[in-house]
């Protein structure tokens, strides 16, 4: 990756709004809006609503959580925004604290209640809040910190200490609730953020080697469903009433689809609840059963087009910060479609991990949001030197 302007200061940014006030700054950052970046969220998170609804129909039980799913669009694109808004130098000095507090939260979790056999909410009422996923976001941001106010620090080998506490202490807490699939989301960050920063890629594929030897090591260790999911992922049909099933009955809901699809909530694995969890974790089964192969096209193209931009303005940011968060934002965004995508088509071991989007869930769903926001954020102020 190359950061045009990394570790430079703020001359030559464009002064915008500063007589004008908050309108002239609003006015500047709609200007700099990437626009397809934002045309691609929207395109996906209404496509998503169509999915759900569709997933739901005919379903008294779950039909409700389409307006709960609206609600929390509502807020997340309002968070959205704010995150735009703000001047993601501002964003930098608080990212400790942000950090601090859902540290705080995810010990807490562990001593509550549990939920399919994992302690990873908290319910506040209204929306269940799940720590792990804003923990994601709050170590993008102080790990982006550290990384880009020690550049020196990354030419050797004490320079993976830090980063390696700040995504590993979190990931272990995670691993406590249990859940594997979002802790190995952290190394997946870990290793694309010291990418992005410039460390040594020899470094890093001995690292990742040493990683692959210590999985196959600690495969004893495993609790005996984790061993079940990786047995039952090499071969479905051992188990298939039971551990089997959800991969079994995903992998009919996608082929039915064909090329166009069964139609919008006519989806027979869907609507006869053949497929658990078609509203959530296999929400990509649901959609391709319901729009086919097209359905499945245009939802991976729309992750492209996102992808592409976020790419693009990470090349382009303004300072080092700004492009390692995005560099952050795109690992953990491309994990999660490639985990949730891949475990419904039985490529990858079923862990749990929502569909950015797509996937029914309020804490999830705004916490995709405020990581867009903060894309969008780095985006506009390529060039402006503005904040409301």
């Amino acid at each position: 990756m190359s950061m045009m302007h990394a570790g430079s200061d703020d001359v030559g940014w464009r002064e915008s709004g500063s007589k004008s006030g908050a309108l002239g700054n609003a006015l500047a950052i709609l200007k700099e809006m990437d626009w397809l970046l934002l045309g691609g969220i929207l395109m996906l998170a209404t496509f998503g609503i169509h999915v759900l609804s569709g997933a739901v129909a005919g379903i008294p039980a779950l039909e409700p959580v389409v307006g709960k799913q609206m609600f929390f669009l509502c807020i997340a694109f309002a968070a959205m925004i704010a995150v735009t808004l703000i001047d993601y130098r501002w964003i930098n000095r608080v990212a400790l604290i942000l950090y601090g507090l859902n540290l705080i939260a995810l010990v807490v979790v562990l001593g509550g209640k549990s939920i399919n056999g994992a302690r990873s909410w908290i319910d506040l009422g209204p929306i269940n809040w799940q720590p792990a996923e804003t923990m994601k976001l709050a170590t993008i941001l102080v790990n982006a910190q550290w990384l880009s106010m020690n550049p020196g620090e990354l030419k050797q080998w004490r320079g993976l200490i830090p980063p390696a506490f700040i995504c590993g202490v979190p990931a272990g807490l995670i691993l406590l609730q249990p859940d594997l699939g979002s802790a190995s989301l952290f190394f997946l960050l870990f290793m694309t953020m010291m990418l992005v920063s410039g460390y040594s890629k020899k470094i890093l594929a001995m690292i990742i080697l040493a990683t692959a030897v210590g999985a196959v090591s600690v495969y004893p260790f495993l609790k005996p469903y984790q061993k079940e999911r990786i047995a039952v992922f090499v071969n479905p049909e051992r188990d298939p009433r039971g551990t089997g099933y959800n991969v079994i009955q995903s992998k009919i809901a996608i082929g039915s689809g064909g090329w166009m699809g069964e139609g919008w909530g006519q989806g027979s694995q869907s609507s006869h609840r053949f497929l658990p969890e078609h509203h959530t974790d296999f929400i990509f089964a649901s959609a391709v059963e319901q729009f086919g192969f097209a359905g499945g096209a245009f939802i991976i193209g729309c992750y492209l087009l996102i992808i592409f931009r976020l790419v693009r303005t990470m090349d382009r940011a303004r300072d080092r910060f700004g492009g390692i968060v995005i560099g952050g934002l795109v690992a953990i965004l491309l994990g999660h479609i490639t985990l949730n995508a891949g475990m419904t088509m039985g490529l990858v071991p079923v862990t749990g991990i929502p569909l950015p989007l797509l996937s029914y869930g309020g804490s999830f769903l705004i916490t995709t949001c405020l990581s867009f926001g903060a894309a969008l954020n780095v985006a506009t102020r390529r060039y402006l030197l503005v904040g409301l």
